[in-house]
């Protein structure tokens, strides 16, 4: 095992999260800019820049990139543990979402277009997989508990989610589409570059390092360009619902996969742990991925957004998601220490089942918010208060379920394990993207209806999970 530098030695696990953090934060910088963007880019007129989808199809096609991200993150992370080692592929996976977003910044159609987002989402899902092992692994140097070394990793990657929706939609507005994904591409080059000041000490002698088969490059070829044919060529609406089978089937596959990799029956167990908490996952992200599509669009079309007459882009919203989580999150790292130490910290379901029902408060607001929305726009404090509640839900679930990966999975498949829990965000994402297919994301009534079913579904699937986990609990007392 390589030592940690003179700059990481004496506390090595605590100081290589940190750097690993500011890496990430510029990537979520490069991910969180375009996101920011998208739908709105979609949708916007020809005249201005636009493509001129209608809202359905926008929605679509965000669902369609956003699931491709987490879908990546299973050959990525398959790449990581077969061939390049999780250190390595970070260098591929940060390349690959920088020249994503330059095709994105001087793309002339649909067809290219969707070329830069593959590009991107190849790259986001592989750095995805590949990262996560890597704090695992400084935790466990540093003798520090899994969930306390993934909420100081979360407060930091969401730095960037902070920035990228600011500058990126500021320069948008200011200079075009294309500014505002050239500086995306920007952040993932600073993000290389800091991880370049530590990415010789974070090898291990358990790291593969060879170079994947032809076949294997081929096929990553042959993704992009059936990217960019299925974009230009199949309405965007019949092409999620396709994929959303694969996805599917590739999860079931994903999970059957890391039942025969568990070599005891505790691992079994364990995975049989994970599949439960997964699920819940997919539940809490078809709302959280509103943020991109539905939520943007209430924001965009019937939110008031002048602050002493100046106007401020309706992507700026979406900053809100990961600053409540910067402000929040250090509190819950001390709040989960704290009864730790007086042996009453929740158990996981418990968390996700409290993080389910908050976030479906969240919706609830949003659809309040759209219902009475007068002719001059609602105002801006109901997204407020939504991003608020899914910000806490998050932290509740989301950091949770990163160390729930690194933690039941079978010690030789961690990082096919990571990309697969990513797949959860991938669903939500497919079914935030249908939401336009569902409702009439044109008027507030139809925003309003959507809010509120996803509000009541979130409420549902938490009250099971706080069930669960009240019977559990009573079953070992009994024990």
């Amino acid at each position: 095992m390589t030592s940690a530098p003179a700059a990481v030695q004496g506390s090595p696990g605590a100081r290589v999260v940190l750097w690993l953090s500011a890496t990430e934060l510029w990537e979520r910088f490069t991910f969180y800019g375009l996101r920011a963007l998208l739908v709105l880019h979609l949708v916007a007129a020809p005249a201005a820049g636009g493509f001129g989808l209608a809202d359905a199809d926008a929605a679509a096609v965000y669902g369609l990139y956003a699931a491709t991200v987490y879908l990546s993150a299973l050959p990525g992370g398959w790449l990581a543990d077969r061939y390049l080692g999780p250190v390595r592929a970070i260098w591929l996976a940060g390349g690959s979402m920088f020249a994503g977003n330059l095709v994105l910044a001087v793309a002339s159609g649909l067809a290219s277009f969707g070329v830069g987002l593959a590009l991107v989402a190849l790259g986001a899902g592989t750095l995805k997989a590949s990262i996560v092992p890597l704090v695992a692994r400084a935790a466990r140097r540093e003798g520090r508990s899994l969930d306390g070394a993934f909420t100081i990793f979360y407060v930091g990657i969401n730095i960037g989610g902070i920035g990228g929706p600011l500058l990126a939609a500021a320069l948008a507005t200011r200079y075009g589409w294309s500014a505002g994904y050239a500086v995306a591409a920007a952040g993932m080059v600073l993000g290389l570059a800091i991880y370049s000041r530590i990415a010789p000490h974070l090898e291990d002698s358990g790291d593969p390092a060879r170079m994947p088969p032809p076949p294997v490059l081929g096929a990553v070829v042959a993704a992009l360009g059936a990217a960019a044919l299925l974009v230009a060529t199949v309405p965007p609406v019949v092409l999620i619902k396709g994929f959303l089978a694969v996805v599917l089937t590739a999860t079931v596959g994903g999970f059957v996969y890391l039942y025969r990799c568990a070599a005891t029956t505790q691992e079994r167990s364990n995975v049989v742990t994970l599949a439960g908490l997964f699920c819940g996952a997919v539940v809490f992200w078809t709302a959280g991925e509103q943020a991109a599509a539905s939520l943007t669009l209430f924001a965009a079309r019937f939110t008031d957004r002048e602050v002493f007459g100046v106007e401020f882009p309706a992507a700026w919203f979406q900053s809100l998601y990961p600053g409540f989580v910067v402000l929040l999150a250090p509190l819950f790292a001390i709040a989960w220490l704290r009864l730790a130490r007086r042996g009453a910290d929740p158990d996981a379901v418990a968390k996700f089942g409290v993080g389910l029902v908050v976030g479906g408060g969240g919706l609830a607001l949003a659809a309040a918010g759209a219902f009475g929305a007068p002719a001059g726009g609602a105002s801006p404090f109901w997204l407020v208060g939504t991003y608020l509640l899914i910000a806490v839900g998050e932290i509740l679930l989301s950091p949770i379920g990163l160390g729930a990966a690194a933690r039941y999975a079978p010690a030789s498949r961690v990082a096919f394990a990571t990309g697969l829990w990513f797949l959860s965000l991938g669903l939500g994402g497919l079914f935030a993207g249908l939401t336009g297919s569902l409702f009439d994301l044109g008027s507030p009534s139809g925003l309003g209806a959507a809010f509120a079913w996803i509000a009541a579904l979130l409420a549902a699937a938490g009250m099971i999970f706080l069930i669960v986990s009240r019977r559990t609990r009573a079953a070992l007392a009994a024990g």
